[in-house]
């Protein structure tokens, strides 16, 4: 197990609780600075009001019993000095202090020595009034205070460091699960997927975000393996013609040219293969922009108009106005552009041709359709893969990556492609509706 110095999980654990010591130190320190603050202000307070109740007008005669009366039952300590400074009443034996708050120190009968705080006023007859109060009250409570801040900190910082170790091995263990999953992903296991717990807190969030990367990227390794093999697959072909052509020039007349039609194909071929694989990668995503649907679908349509004509076949189109998406202005058009070519192509002459622009609750759907014989269940689903190519349609021009580039389209604008083959084909892209 990792050990804790080296743990990320404990230090932050340990960082946090150490943090909430230290605040809680200062919260304790400035609390007891302030409770003592307003017991000594009290005390002194306290003093204050005895004294100016003391030395209110009086004669000497009065305020000596007064002063011998609330000695018996006072917590005060009282003296009264003449104008020589000799005390002349009062239990508090200590020396004339000067007008005002001062610390004194007098003699008590049982403990000897001790400290208090007083307050002097001078009376009319020139006297000396003094009342003060024991020290030792303050102190006791302040040591009291300081005792139970000692306990309570020393339990705050018992419960801090359990709470951080606690922290710490959750977040630990948390870790290790996706950390362990990235191991098991390194070492080949490649279907290994981080662990999502019920809770849904950021950790799931993260290991959430891992999983859909991990999904994609496990998506573009099946891509690029199908490719790969498609490629070795369906390319065998037109390169055997290739190599048989080219071994006829200038043997067979025409051969030359042959050879380099059958390199242009090729050309286009790779060309198709890479715009399917450049779409699919995602890395387009970032620049796409507001397109009007609408205006791109007219003028495909208007494009593609003679060409439809001249093959014999005719082409309608039902078209929506004012609707908008966010994408990729020129994939869109080559997306319209195949599903054109491809009813074209693979439909005998006569065959009525609709490309249709309608707008839905949150999606566009936009849609080819023709009155051909259509294609059958078992090929349906699977014309979107790359060089398939449906029973009827072999002995057409085409290599099998029309509509699996339509399909990379529509899954790169967060769409998709359904095809319907049982009167006619319509093959229909759906995608979402940019408000």
């Amino acid at each position: 197990m990792t050990s804790l110095r080296s743990s990320a999980a404990y230090r932050i654990a340990f960082t946090y609780a150490a943090a909430f010591a230290v605040a809680v130190l200062l919260l304790g320190v400035a609390v007891y600075f302030a409770a003592d603050l307003e017991f000594r202000r009290q005390r002194d307070q306290s003093i204050a009001e005895e004294l100016a109740d003391l030395a209110r007008e009086r004669n000497p005669a009065e305020l000596l019993d007064e002063i011998n009366r609330r000695e018996a039952t006072d917590t005060f300590g009282y003296a009264l000095f003449d104008k020589e400074g000799r005390r002349i009443a009062g239990g508090l034996d200590t020396r004339r202090p000067d007008i005002g708050f001062s610390r004194i120190l007098f003699q008590d009968p049982v403990e000897g020595p001790d400290v208090a705080r007083a307050k002097a006023v001078d009376l009319p007859g020139g006297g000396r009034l003094v009342v003060g109060i024991d020290s030792e009250a303050i102190e006791k409570i302040d040591r009291t205070i300081l005792t139970m801040f000692g306990l309570a900190f020393a339990g705050v910082l018992v419960i801090g460091v359990v709470s951080a170790l606690l922290l710490g091995r959750y977040l630990q263990r948390r870790l290790s699960g996706i950390s362990g999953t990235a191991h098991a992903i390194v070492a080949g296991d490649t279907g290994q997927r981080m662990p999502v717990g019920p809770r849904r807190d950021e950790f799931d969030t993260v290991a959430m975000a891992l999983n859909a990367m991990l999904d994609r990227i496990a998506g573009l390794m099946e891509n690029l393996r199908q490719v790969s093999s498609d490629v070795a697959h369906d390319l065998r072909t037109p390169l055997l013609r290739l190599r048989s052509e080219l071994e006829q020039v200038g043997k067979v007349e025409g051969a030359e040219e042959r050879a380099i039609e059958l390199g242009d194909e090729l050309l286009k071929l790779f060309s198709a293969i890479l715009r399917i694989a450049e779409v699919e990668g995602g890395g387009l995503v970032q620049d796409f922009a507001p397109v009007d649907l609408t205006a791109l679908a007219e003028t495909v349509c208007d494009g593609f108009l003679p060409a439809v004509c001249d093959s014999g076949r005719t082409l309608g189109w039902r078209i929506e106005p004012g609707i908008t998406v966010l994408g990729d202005r020129e994939l869109l058009a080559q997306a319209m552009a195949n599903l054109l070519d491809n009813a074209i192509v693979h439909t005998p002459q006569g065959t009525a041709v609709t490309l249709s622009l309608e707008r839905t609750n949150s999606s566009v759907q936009l849609a080819v359709s023709d009155d051909g014989p259509g294609v059958s269940s078992v090929d349906g689903p699977r014309l979107t893969r790359r060089f398939y190519r449906g029973e009827a349609s072999r002995t057409t021009p085409g290599h099998g990556l029309g509509l699996s580039l339509v399909a990379a389209v529509a899954n790169a604008h967060g769409g998709e492609v359904s095809i319907e083959g049982a009167k006619g084909l319509r093959v229909a892209i759906t995608l979402p509706l940019n408000r």
